[in-house]
């Protein structure tokens, strides 16, 4: 078919979809891109769509497994080749109508662009992160924003943000919240949270917290609030089960849990598949996202889901 023809009148499109995120273990970015794919994949059967992975394993892994999906593998995963050279090439060798993308878009790309932004955190909290990702993020965030046919985001509050950041037309911005993966339900098979205690080394009760190891997580604060906590409290013993891979300029981090007189009940379970987060959710006694700044914050829906308590910031 033409390419030119597809879109028009119903006719079927061709979309591409940056799915390098899938396998980087990178939290919310690549659990949304998996659950859109997969929503997708539900509700629509007539559009086709090409997947960009960059590892060899994960694109085998999809390979097949929707009928109207396929899947190309871009190389090398770094974002310095991929996004201003590979990524653009696999593009036009696909041959399809649009490309979706997580924040960034090749500078120059053969095709128009529909970009999701999550946040705009690097714009209100630039100490959070280190100068060339601040620098690179205005950059290329910004440039991505401006000349995206369509932008998509989380929230009205993102919605608000990117417009008032960026001014771009009001109508090339569309707020989809996010939603749970059915994944997310109560556990309350006794084995199945005691195996999951067992593998991340959790021996009693515990407080839980998710998310990438980063300072906007503010997880600093809530080591200090965790001690303050057991100090006032003898009866109190719960330990502290933290979830997530390391982000960056988590060194802090690492040393108010050194440092602290409870080190040893405060636990740094590193990335945690997820296929193990209903139960570790399930499993505590409160749920806590002290966060800084979310343009949604998907953990505190997937907690509320498994029907934990939730403490989380404003």
């Amino acid at each position: 078919m033409n390419r030119n023809a597809r879109g028009h009148s119903g006719t079927p499109m061709r979309i591409g979809i940056d799915a390098h995120a899938i396998g980087s273990q990178t939290a919310g970015n690549e659990t949304y891109i998996k659950n859109l794919i997969e929503a997708l994949a539900a509700i629509d059967a007539e559009n086709e769509y090409v997947l960009f992975f960059t590892r060899p394993e994960v694109a085998e892994s999809w390979r097949g497994r929707f009928r109207n999906f396929h899947v190309s593998l871009v190389r090398p995963h770094t974002r310095y080749l991929r996004i201003p050279f590979s990524l653009p090439w696999a593009v036009w060798r696909a041959d399809v109508d649009l490309l979706h993308v997580q924040y960034v878009a090749p500078p120059i790309c053969p095709r128009p662009i529909v970009a999701t932004i999550h946040d705009l955190s690097f714009e209100h909290l630039p100490q959070m992160y280190t100068p060339r990702e601040r620098w690179l993020f205005k950059l290329a965030i910004g440039y991505t924003a401006r000349r995206a046919a369509r932008i998509l985001t989380v929230s009205e509050y993102s919605a608000r943000d990117i417009l008032a950041t960026y001014r771009v037309p009001p109508e090339r911005v569309v707020v989809t919240p996010e939603g749970v993966s059915a994944l997310f339900a109560p556990v309350r098979d006794p084995a199945r949270l005691q195996a999951v205690r067992q593998r991340y080394g959790i021996a009693r009760e515990y407080i839980l917290s998710v998310g990438s190891l980063q300072p906007r997580k503010n997880l600093v604060r809530l080591i200090h609030a965790y001690v303050n906590v057991r100090r006032r409290d003898d009866e109190l013993d719960h330990q502290l089960v933290i979830v997530g891979k390391k982000g960056w300029l988590y060194q802090d981090i690492f040393r108010a849990a050194r440092q602290s007189p409870f080190a040893k009940d405060i636990i740094f379970t590193g990335y945690v598949p997820e296929e193990d987060l209903p139960a570790l959710y399930s499993g505590a006694t409160v749920f806590v996202y002290p966060s800084l700044f979310e343009g949604f914050g998907l953990p505190v829906l997937e907690a509320m889901a498994c029907g934990v308590p939730v403490i989380t910031s404003n």
